[in-house]
């Protein structure tokens, strides 16, 4: 599969954050890729992020990528974090969240909260495994059932998360559910980039979904 997508990526100038690592593997796979974040003579955590052109960044762009532990970095990242989504509703780009847990993990049901105030916004909720674990303790609900409950509650498009582990995708979508196991070891962070590279070609109906979550496989996939 070619890939022919887009990507603007909000992130912290040392880019170790789980969006950083999705959109990294999307230049590798030839996206086309414009990476904001503050400039070298500024601090993260209190950078200008009045100086974004959010509207011009945003036009014609498939994808907006954003990591959950960014809204955490201070008010800046966190203004231009929300900011980003808004636009990118403008404009008809589709954000991707990628839910992962804070190097404090106190501070999970802040991050967790923030990210509920934008569920709207979000066409794509990506958990790590290790997010959706305490994530689903936190909602007191199963793994399984905290994707699917998120889908229908928040009107998310695609609810999904990716073990690298057992090599298995797991998709809540308005078609149903998918659960798809690769027969290649993968990262979670490469999983998605090709995920939302087949997304970027494909319409996004049952069929279609299942064919981005697994073409990787050369069509050897065993659907469970």
């Amino acid at each position: 599969m070619s890939a022919h997508f887009s990507i603007v990526n909000f992130r912290h100038p040392e880019g170790s954050d789980a969006g950083s690592l999705v959109t990294d593997c999307a230049i590798d796979l030839g996206a086309t890729v414009d990476i904001i974040s503050s400039q070298k003579d500024e601090l993260f955590s209190n950078f200008n992020y009045g100086n974004i052109n959010w509207r011009d960044l945003l036009q014609n762009k498939h994808w907006l990528v954003n990591s959950s532990t960014t809204v955490l970095q201070g008010i800046s990242p966190s203004n231009a974090w929300g900011a980003s989504m808004i636009f990118g509703e403008l404009e008809g780009t589709k954000t991707v969240m990628v839910v992962d847990v804070p190097a404090d993990v106190n501070q999970l049901s802040e991050m967790w909260g923030s990210i509920i105030n934008r569920i709207r916004q979000i066409h794509i909720l990506f958990f790590t495994s290790k997010a959706l674990d305490l994530i689903s303790k936190l909602e007191n609900t199963s793994n399984q059932l905290l994707l699917s409950k998120i889908r229908l509650k928040g009107l998310v498009p695609i609810v999904c998360t990716y073990d690298d582990n057992k090599n298995i995708a797991q998709i809540a979508h308005s078609s149903g559910e998918i659960s798809v196991k690769l027969e290649i070891q993968l990262t979670y962070y490469y999983w998605l980039a090709n995920f939302i590279n087949g997304l970027s070609l494909i319409n996004s109906n049952k069929d279609d979904i299942l064919h981005a979550a697994s073409y990787l496989n050369n069509r050897k996939n065993q659907i469970i």
